[in-house]
Formats: structure tokens, C-alpha cells, sequence
């Protein structure tokens, strides 16, 4: 009887991503992310090993389109094919939603920012928005547009339309997002050794460091995992949307924005209104963010297989 031979390497790790796809993205996209940051690491606002300035922006970029959507469409193929990466890819193209939702997705965070301004300084917030409201469509909206489309779009495809996808028909829709926020947070570490990566002309020192990674992993990331997965599972996974209300809210919180709009208003306390608004989100949803088994493509065949099969094994029990 001849020996069964023993599987090639290539076959192993395919098997393994596979039976853990997961897994397999997180354990292949840290490193791989982190390496696309060395050219910003390297540079003057970084280590200063380059004599060059390398803008974080460059990692930023190569992390979210090579890192983040590279590795998930890879692991994808791999482990649903064709038929998974082309769901996968339909979720970039899924425009097609009710206007209530790009509303949302445009205007959203600066109002809600311009509500926690006139609770805390009453009407005169309104007045730097007043003299500057030429400057909108300059300093707001195209920055939104061009970062929904140059980054939000890519990362969200990977956190959204691969991970939280896949963990929701398991987790639930609550703690799937809960779990993705530190995953979320993490791929940003290296931006703490980046003058500008964190914060502007400048990076975390001592405490600021433990302050700003409480921020990355769960004060700025779980409410806003939160809304993220709301908005989703309500537009049937429309990548497109959740791009411009990831870029909204990055955007809102800039300094140009802020200095602009907002001079009297602490940018941190746009997160403190997206945090209440998760819980409101949270109340009037029951928990539940808009999910259903058949509402949201899952991002991968097997995803929705698993998501209809509990949902009936509930639905038995």
C-alpha cells in the first residue's frame, strides 16, 4: 500500500485559510500593513533614518488599499472563490439606497458636533460656521469625497463587508462590532511614531500615549464600529455609504474643520456624541443594528450559508 503523500505547503496554507479565514486575514494583514507604514516610519516625521518627508498619508493609502482590501479579497478567493469574492465586490457598487442615508452619511457628523457646540456654548456656535460658510464646499465636502474614495471605501470593505460581516451571523451584530473595534484600532500603531500620524505636527508622549490608545481601541472605535454596522445592515451593505460617513466623521474632526467651524468646540467631543448616539442606535434597534440573516450579504458565500443556517436552527428551537 503506498503512503499517502504529505500535502504541499502551498496546499496546507490553503487548507488553513480555508478553515480559519479570519484568522488567516488578521494573522497575514498586521505584518503586511505595518511594512506598507516603513516608508512614512523611515522618514523625517518618523524615525529620520531617510532624510526624506514620507506624509503618513502615504501609509495610510498603501495600508487601506494593499493591506486592509488586498489581503480580504486574497483570503476571500481562497476560501470562498469566485462566487466570494464577486459578493465581496458587489458591495463596492451598492449605491443604490434611499437618500435619508446619504443625508446621513454627508451631514451627520458635523451637525451632531454643531448640537454638543450649542449645548455647551449656546447660539454662538453658530457664528464661525455663518462667516465661513463659503468655505463648505472646499474645506468639508470635497475633503470628505476624495477620502471616502482614496481610503474609507477600502478600509470599510475589509471591516465591514469582510470581517463584521462574517462575525455577525456568530457574535450578533453588537459584539461582532465590538470585537472589530480593537482589531480596527491596532492596524493604526504605527502612527504613534509618526509626527502628524495621530495628532497634527506632533505625536503621543508618555501618558498621551496610553490616552490615545484608549481612544484607537475602544473610546473613538466601539461606537463608531457601531454606527458602521448600523448603517451597513440598513442600506444592504452599502460600502459607498459607510465610505462617506467614515470620511465625514475623520473629516469633522480635523483641524482644518475644526479651526474653521468649530474654533470654540473640543474635537474630542464629536466622539462623545457618536457614543450617545450608538446607545440611542442600540435602544430603538434592540440591539439588532438593522441585521437580519437576509438582509446583508455577508461578504462571502459561506458567511451567508452560516447566517441563514442559524438563523433557521433559531427559528427550530
Amino acid at each position: 500500500m503506498r503512503p499517502i503523500p504529505e500535502p504541499s505547503p502551498p496546499a496546507r496554507f490553503r487548507r488553513a485559510v480555508r478553515e480559519h479565514p479570519l484568522a488567516a486575514f488578521l494573522i497575514i494583514l498586521y505584518p503586511v500593513s505595518w511594512v506598507l507604514f516603513l516608508p512614512a516610519l523611515l522618514g523625517t516625521e518618523g524615525f529620520g533614518v531617510i532624510g526624506v518627508d514620507i506624509p503618513a498619508q502615504v501609509g495610510i493609502l498603501l495600508v487601506t488599499i494593499f493591506g486592509l482590501t488586498g489581503v480580504a479579497f486574497v483570503v476571500t478567493r481562497i476560501a470562498d472563490g469566485k462566487g466570494g469574492t464577486s459578493s465581496l465586490r458587489r458591495h463596492y457598487y451598492q449605491f443604490k439606497v434611499a437618500p435619508q442615508w446619504y443625508v446621513l452619511a454627508l451631514f451627520g457628523a458635523p451637525v451632531l458636533l454643531l448640537c454638543v457646540g450649542l449645548a455647551i456654548h449656546g447660539t454662538s456656535t453658530f457664528t464661525p460656521i455663518a462667516h465661513h460658510a463659503a468655505q463648505i464646499p472646499t474645506v468639508y465636502l470635497i475633503n470628505v469625497v476624495l477620502i471616502a474614495i482614496l481610503i474609507s471605501v477600502w478600509e470599510e470593505g475589509a471591516w465591514l463587508g469582510f470581517v463584521t460581516a462574517s462575525l455577525q451571523p456568530r457574535l450578533g451584530p453588537l459584539w461582532a462590532s465590538v470585537a472589530v473595534a480593537p482589531l480596527f484600532g491596532l492596524i493604526h500603531f504605527p502612527l504613534f511614531f509618526v509626527t502628524g500620524g495621530l495628532i497634527d505636527n506632533a505625536r503621543p508622549q508618555g501618558v498621551h500615549v496610553i490616552e490615545y490608545a484608549f481612544y484607537l481601541l475602544v473610546f473613538f472605535s466601539v461606537p463608531v464600529r457601531i454606527l458602521m454596522t448600523w448603517v451597513y445592515n440598513s442600506t444592504r451593505g452599502s460600502l459607498p455609504v459607510v465610505a462617506l460617513l467614515h470620511a465625514s466623521i475623520d473629516t469633522t474632526a480635523s483641524a482644518a474643520v475644526l479651526l474653521a467651524f468649530y474654533p470654540a468646540v473640543d474635537g474630542r467631543l464629536l466622539y462623545v456624541g457618536i457614543a450617545i448616539v450608538a446607545v440611542v442606535v442600540l435602544a430603538a434597534t434592540r440591539g439588532r443594528l438593522g441585521y437580519t440573516a437576509a438582509s446583508v450579504a455577508a461578504g462571502t458565500a459561506e458567511s451567508v450559508d452560516r447566517a441563514i443556517a442559524i438563523t433557521a436552527a433559531k427559528g427550530m428551537s
